[in-house]
């Protein structure tokens, strides 16, 4: 098998000779994976297609495993940890009401490995699916929040909007990372909190940002109705952002509607003056950094970030009051 060779901006050069890694990567689950944005509703409203995309993710998550020596199974992990994502990603969330949590695709992961052939993949080189789906297993692909690991860690890094953000520079936050203990750390506690305060404010305009989870639960609610007009069928979820879209638009009231929603201006507003109601998962971290051989919790020293961090959750665990300002 001919080894695939990548080039990757962030990561820099690889060259994967793993059959498995190969084969998976030109598998169509994998591929499918072209036509999914990585931030749905966002790249469906201002860059559609998007210029991030669930393969580009998954892809980097296995050059940042592989850089820093992960295991192949790992690797395997990491590559295959989104082929379950839905077009428009966590649009699904909306559309099936787990938009708190962001969910969804994880309790389909194991269904996604039977029908898209990757099971079959993985057995035929010795590897136990159910190993791969286990992400226990892989503590650097994985961690619950506010830990750091290589599925957050890199849509941090590779994430479009980061050119906006004044010195976010991902390749200087690359080379202050570290695994220790088989978890990703900070060398220093600067480093650590340049991360944090980035996926803070990353937070703020744009994972939990009140404007883009109005963007996307209007997205939720065409494409539902979609599914009550039998225009598309559950199934259909599970090509691409496009494929959706051209099935959708096939309908006049909803094609009128995804023309609107691709120019909507929306505001948070105070509650008097909202038409409605609006939550969304909210996400922080509190990453390690490395002091003498010894692992320190950014928030046990920077007092300042733990009380910007408390701040943000009990504004966004409120929710947010949106008004629609060309409807």
């Amino acid at each position: 098998m001919k080894p695939l060779k990548i080039n990757h901006k962030i990561y820099g050069r690889f060259i994967i000779t793993e059959p498995v890694l190969i084969e998976l990567i030109k598998s169509p689950a994998l591929q499918r994976l072209k036509g999914v944005g990585q931030n749905g509703a966002h790249d469906f409203h201002y860059t559609s297609p998007g210029p991030f995309t669930r393969f580009q993710h998954s892809i980097g998550v296995i050059l940042l495993l592989r850089k820093f020596n992960a295991p192949l199974k790992e690797q395997v992990a990491g590559l295959l940890h989104d082929v379950s994502h839905t077009a428009f990603s966590h649009v699904a969330d909306f559309i099936f009401d787990s938009h708190t949590t962001q969910s969804y695709q994880d309790t389909k992961l194991n269904k996604a490995f039977e029908i898209q052939g990757i099971n079959k993949i993985l057995k035929k080189h010795g590897i136990s699916p159910k190993t791969i789906l286990d992400h226990k297993n892989f503590p650097l692909l994985e961690k619950k929040l506010p830990d750091l690991c290589a599925d957050r860690i890199d849509y941090t890094l590779q994430e479009p909007t980061l050119k906006k953000i004044k010195n976010a520079n991902p390749k200087a936050i690359l080379k202050n990372l570290i695994v220790w203990q088989n978890q990703f750390v900070f060398k220093n506690q600067k480093s650590a909190k340049k991360f944090a305060l980035l996926y803070l404010k990353m937070n703020k305009i744009l994972w939990c940002n009140p404007v883009e989870a109005t963007i996307y639960q209007m997205l939720a609610d065409i494409i539902k109705l979609g599914l009550a007009k039998n225009l598309i069928q559950k199934h259909d979820l599970f090509t691409t952002d496009q494929m959706v879209l051209t099935k959708l638009k096939k309908d006049p009231v909803l094609a009128r509607k995804i023309i609107k929603l691709k120019t909507i201006r929306a505001k948070a507003v105070p509650k008097n003056q909202a038409e409605f109601h609006i939550y969304s998962k909210t996400r922080v971290v509190d990453p390690y950094f490395l002091k003498n051989g010894r692992l320190i919790r950014l928030t046990a020293v920077a007092k300042n970030y733990l009380k910007q961090v408390r701040d943000w959750e009990k504004t966004a665990k409120k929710g947010f009051y949106i008004k629609i300002l060309n409807a």
